[in-house]
């Protein structure tokens, strides 16, 4: 039965390729492109060798970790796990969970990813050639680490799809990816701060380094790799007890697995309704009725309640982290001071294909006869009631933190100027342009379907676009950070704020009169996107 699965699959793929030349050119490409990046891996595992056993040891340690972190995140970033056997088309046929299980992980091994993965691991034998044991251990090490590494991933995938029943777990894996993307330039940074600071005082240059691959390698993300390692050192006990743990993660990966396979093919199609309770409306209950009431807790349901638009609240805890980094982790640095204003500069951007996120169901808004000028109203005073707090409590704070008081009124000038001149330009922008989004749920790293560079470039414009007409105020707060000057302070924050309004008055009156005239052609585009 697994033979047949991995023939069926294998089949689908030579058809897929067979039918568009432009996918068989990319098969080839990325083949090359791993077989470039496995002579890379083979030439520097075996110069590790020929350097000493600490930098061995710590080469193949922390590669070992990064491989597995890999295979684990990539169906979260890229969705880059191969659904042609999907366990949901299987479950109909009379296959065993186990031997559907063995199927996956069979064809986890012999993608290009899999069969990469494992000619890249076999290098660790010849990178401990020079200690002959140490080597043959590698040998009973390695399928256990390359294992492990196909396992993490179907695991992820199966959770991530759906398998696992829960859209709250889902979107949580998505959530935890998208702040790991977000905060790669610290973690780089503050390695780097790590080796210089150690370089500063004399000491070992890669010691913080070593030390932290030291740690990681008594965990499951790196103990298959590290036993060889610990075996050429003589650390025999250690070696012992990161092999148990090494054979113990696919064990118990393989459980986890099973149980959500089993629990998701036995578990029922269950159709949930909910009953609206008498004053029981949310938003629409709370808001004032009519065009702009209704618009505006439409949007504010959505911006409280789907996940891609709550993954963007992610950006407000996460960048005074990014400028405490960049700034050295000094608090009384300007660059920490203006968090807010690079916050305003992102978040405004947010809803510039705002209709887009409404999918098909945006039908439902030209049917109650909503005007442009409403919708627009209704979408902005959503997005502000989000924003501007949010603003100014991250000025109040990272202000506060940083000890400088005199820039709290430059600082909320220039970011309530800039975020709320983004939400007058996206109120132009969401009235003409329909781009393909995420489904609710999906990955927030997914490349969408229909997805083309000039999409990109369009919301590059957008941004160029709020940038230079939010730039008054934010050059009179930089003046006023060098200055030193209050009154280029306050200057800001009197033009910021009254730039901001203007910019978004009349946004949300050009919107208007954009949103009438292109209503039905956006809806036509919606509906062709959803159907291709």
């Amino acid at each position: 039965m697994v033979a047949t699965l991995l023939r069926l699959r294998f089949r689908v793929l030579g058809n897929q390729l067979a039918a568009s030349p432009w996918q068989l050119v990319g098969f080839i490409f990325g083949m090359l492109w791993a077989a470039g990046v496995l002579l890379l891996v083979w030439a520097g595992l075996i110069a590790a060798g020929f350097a000493g056993l600490e930098l061995t040891r710590t080469v193949v340690t922390a590669g070992g970790a990064v491989l597995l972190l890999g295979w684990t995140l990539g169906p979260v970033l890229i969705a880059g796990v191969d659904t042609t056997l999907d366990p949901d088309r299987l479950a109909p046929f009379p296959i065993s969970t186990d031997r559907m299980m063995v199927a996956l992980a069979a064809a986890g091994l012999t993608g290009v990813p899999g069969i990469a993965t494992v000619a890249g691991a076999l290098a660790v034998i010849p990178a401990f050639l020079h200690w002959p044991v140490a080597a043959a251990v590698a040998v009973l090490c390695v399928p256990f680490g390359v294992v492990t590494c196909v396992l993490s991933s179907r695991l992820i995938a199966s959770l991530m799809s759906g398998a696992g029943g829960n859209r709250r777990i889902r979107e949580l894996i998505g959530g935890v990816a998208f702040l790991l993307l977000i905060l790669l330039g610290p973690i780089f940074a503050g390695i780097s701060g790590l080796v210089r600071a150690s370089v500063g005082t004399g000491s070992e240059p890669f010691a913080p380094i070593t030390a932290a691959v030291s740690a990681v390698s008594w965990t499951p993300l790196a103990a298959a790799w590290a036993v060889p390692g610990d075996v050429a050192a003589g650390d025999w006990l250690p070696a012992l007890v990161k092999f148990a743990v090494a054979v113990a993660t696919p064990v118990v990966l393989w459980w986890l697995w099973r149980r959500i396979l089993v629990a998701s093919q036995g578990a029922p199609v269950q159709r949930t309704t909910r009953q609206v309770k008498p004053g029981k409306l949310g938003w629409f209950g709370r808001l004032p009725t009519g065009g702009v009431g209704g618009s505006w807790a439409r949007s504010l349901t959505y911006w409280l309640h789907d996940p891609r638009y709550l993954r963007q609240l992610l950006v407000v805890p996460v960048f005074p982290v990014l400028m405490l980094v960049y700034s050295g982790g000094d608090v009384r640095s300007p660059l920490f001071a203006f968090s807010a204003v690079v916050i305003a500069f992102v978040f405004g951007i947010v809803p510039y294909v705002d209709v887009s996120y409404d999918g098909t169901a945006f039908a439902s808004v030209l049917a109650t006869g909503v005007r442009g000028r409403a919708d627009r109203t209704g979408r902005m005073l959503a997005a502000s009631a989000i924003g501007v707090p949010l603003l100014v409590i991250v000025a109040v704070v990272t202000v506060a933190l940083s000890g400088m008081w005199t820039l709290l009124p430059a600082v909320l000038g220039a970011g309530i100027g800039m975020l709320l001149t983004g939400f007058g330009v996206c109120a132009v922008s969401s009235a003409l342009l329909v781009v393909p989004v995420a489904a609710p749920g999906d990955s927030p790293f997914k490349r969408v379907p229909g997805t083309t560079a000039v999409m990109g470039f369009l919301m590059l414009g957008v941004w160029l676009i709020i940038g230079v007409l939010g730039s008054p105020a934010t050059v009179l707060a930089i003046i006023a950070a060098v200055t030193g000057s209050a009154a280029f302070g306050w200057a800001a924050l009197a033009v910021g704020v009254v730039l901001g309004v203007t910019f978004l008055v009349i946004g949300i009156l050009v919107g208007g009169r954009v949103f009438d005239r292109t209503a039905p052609d956006l809806l036509a585009r919606l509906r062709s996107m959803q159907n291709a």
